[in-house]
């Protein structure tokens, strides 16, 4: 009983410390590759284990939305990977949401270029318009082999 207790005490202080390691995290502002600049004005969201998959054991996003032309929103953010090893063809599932919180409408975009191991990389979708939005990794492949 004892150990059980122990056990069940040590697994909540690792996510307590995970969490508060996971909010430590901020996307900043940073030039990238492709020359956009983070919006510091804008909310960041994170999306973590949303939905269960593989997708989110491995990976979490932070990102910002605002209206676009044409009854559009953009999504810019950030993919981490939390594996060592690097992720390429790494799709986005962006399904939008009503006032209630129910899925309206849903795209795939996908991330361009690599997300490097225990890394991240930058993305940017055009997505029709929504009361808000859930972004979660669609789909991936591992450099050395497996993926989802």
């Amino acid at each position: 009983m004892l150990r059980m207790a122990t056990v069940v005490l040590a697994c909540f202080a690792v996510a307590v410390v995970g969490v508060i390691a996971l909010d430590d995290r901020t996307a900043g502002a940073e030039w990238n590759e492709y020359g956009k600049d983070w919006d510091e004005s804008a909310p960041v969201q994170k999306s973590l284990g949303e939905a269960e998959g593989l997708g989110d054991q491995m990976f979490y996003i932070e990102w910002t939305v605002k209206a676009a032309p044409d009854s559009q929103a953009e999504i810019t953010g950030y993919v981490y990977n939390d594996e060592g090893e690097a992720a390429d063809n790494v799709e986005l599932r962006i399904i939008a949401l009503d006032a209630a919180g129910r899925p309206v409408d849903s795209v795939v975009r996908p991330v361009r270029g690599e997300v490097p191991g225990l890394g991240r990389a930058f993305f940017d979708a055009r997505v029709p318009a929504g009361a808000s939005f859930r972004v979660q990794v669609a789909s991936f492949e591992f450099e050395a082999g497996g993926g989802a």
